[in-house]
């Protein structure tokens, strides 16, 4: 059975204390080219972070008036940012290994009720652990490595966004006296907004090259002194990849050792939460294959079966071993071959619509034709041939239905249980200049942490897109939505679905 260790990256934000500018090397200029390169190729929707890159190029200036009453009379803020030499003395922290660092260097000064900002900011990104990370696959480091670059952009973009229009930080800065600091926390340093944006970016950038993006939490409370190992799953949910092989691997925030392994079926974690205190989060890549290797990864075959009469996908071997040595029953090795005749793995005639029976027994010589086949004494046909003949004698009864019908979706008439939806507020007023957040929220019953909801946002000019929400551990969700002075006036519809099921219906209007 083999494991995966996995390299965590730990993306950290603001430095508070901060030397003199040292140029990076050429190394981290190349690195940062490269992934400037590719993020500006990328078509998918993402927050806004054009100021931010921009602030490389020239200087992003933001002059605002103070009210009469303040303190200041006026605020100028200017904004440069530019690439430094990453600092050794942060590669670490707490067991993981720090990818990047945006960090705000800022100096106030005042004069006759004028107060200037200078903001010469700096984007270090660590090149030894990033370009040392060679065992991935290509396309999924490729993807980290962007998510890396979007984190540190998002927060000078954060910050930014609030000096523009946060009327709070408009009025505490108008009122700042001399030495007294900056507000910098909208940089999000608890990444309660980061999270959700990088983790939809990366969901799409991981859709994008075939897979599949799955988040789970560990909580304090699951782990034992830190250890923790949880079932994040079945080879089973994945239906897609289960005729070519499943392989998954992670990447981790606040987990060392991360292990991934199966449990006959089950897909499994283990490590250990770098600060018992907090959760930890695991971010699962689902493909159909291990690209890098070409080997088994969590139970998934890649290699196709060597007779060219019936392929079939060679994890099947360790249920037949384990049915053969008795660690499963005849009834759970049933429903694994019921599940690969409806999915039209096996092809075997039709000779019943019974449903696979209990207490089922089945004859002794089958179990040494699946030991045999596992150990790879008898080639695949010959194992398909006994299976054959189960299903022809009716010992073996199994259901064929369409693949629609076999997964394992809610159907409509649960709909009304599924979940609910809520919307903050029915009415918006847009603010020029400004932005204004709604938050949507809601509950789903039957659920898996860390998997999505997705919410349709239907403009008043009936075009859409789609956001979405991870679910807590408790079955909650909450996405903020943004009104900026562009969107549109008039009535919106937001449509909520789980599991392909759609679950809630929510309108607002823009004014």
């Amino acid at each position: 059975m083999k494991r995966l260790f996995v390299l965590a990256l730990l993306l950290l934000n603001l430095y508070p204390a901060f030397g003199d500018y040292v140029s990076p090397t050429n190394r981290e200029q190349e690195l940062y080219d490269n992934l400037i390169d590719e993020f500006e190729k990328l078509s998918i929707s993402r927050k806004d972070v054009s100021d931010t890159l921009r602030s490389f190029d020239e200087p992003i200036v933001i002059p605002f008036p103070c009210d009469t009453k303040d303190v200041n009379k006026f605020v100028n803020a200017t904004i440069t940012t530019r690439l430094a030499k990453f600092d050794d003395s942060l590669a670490s922290h707490e067991g993981a290994i720090t990818g990047g660092i945006y960090v705000w260097k800022c100096s106030v000064t005042y004069s006759g009720g004028n107060l200037s900002i200078n903001c010469q900011n700096e984007l270090m990104l660590n090149s030894d652990a990033i370009q040392s990370t060679t065992d991935k696959d290509p396309q999924v480091k490729q993807v980290e490595d962007l998510v890396i670059l979007y984190h540190e952009l998002l927060h000078g973009q954060l910050m930014i966004d609030a000096m523009r229009s946060s009327d709070s930080w408009h009025h505490d800065t108008c009122n700042k006296r001399f030495h007294e600091q900056l507000d910098y926390s909208y940089t999000d340093g608890s990444h309660q907004v980061i999270t959700p944006l990088q983790t939809e970016f990366a969901s799409q950038l991981i859709k994008n090259i075939g897979g599949i993006l799955q988040v789970e939490e560990i909580s304090p409370e699951e782990s034992n002194n830190g250890e923790f190992t949880k079932n994040v799953g079945s080879l089973f949910d994945y239906p897609q990849y289960v005729k070519s092989g499943i392989s998954i691997s992670a990447r981790s925030y606040n987990i060392a050792d991360v292990q991934i392994y199966s449990q006959k079926n089950d897909i499994m974690v283990s490590g250990h939460l770098s600060n018992n205190s907090q959760p930890g989060i695991i971010w699962l890549y689902v493909f159909d294959r291990d690209p890098v290797t070409s080997e088994p990864v969590v139970q998934a075959v890649n290699q196709p079966a060597q007779s060219t009469e019936t392929e079939i996908p060679a994890w099947i071997k360790n249920n037949a071993k384990w049915w053969a040595d008795g660690t499963i029953g005849d009834n759970d090795f049933v429903l694994g071959i019921q599940y690969l005749v409806n999915y039209n793995i096996i092809k075997i005639p039709q000779t019943t619509t019974d449903v696979a029976q209990n207490n089922v027994q089945i004859p002794a010589w089958i179990k040494n034709n699946a030991k045999w086949w596992a150990d790879g004494t008898i080639k695949d046909s010959d194992f398909v041939q006994g299976i054959q003949y189960l299903i022809k004698m009716g010992i073996m009864r199994v259901q064929v239905k369409p693949l629609e019908q076999t997964a394992h979706l809610a159907t409509q008439s649960d709909s009304d249980n599924v979940g609910t939806l809520n919307v903050s507020d029915d009415l918006v007023q847009k603010q020029a200049h400004q932005m204004t957040q709604i938050t949507i929220t809601g509950t789903v019953s039957d659920f898996q942490a860390g998997t999505y909801i997705t919410l349709t946002i239907v403009n008043p000019d009936r075009s859409s897109f789609e956001l979405k929400g991870i679910l807590t551990k408790k079955g909650e969700f909450s996405v903020p939505y943004v009104i900026y002075d562009g969107s549109q006036i008039g009535s919106y519809l937001v449509t909520a679905k789980y599991n392909n099921l759609e679950f809630g219906h929510e309108n607002f209007s823009v004014q």
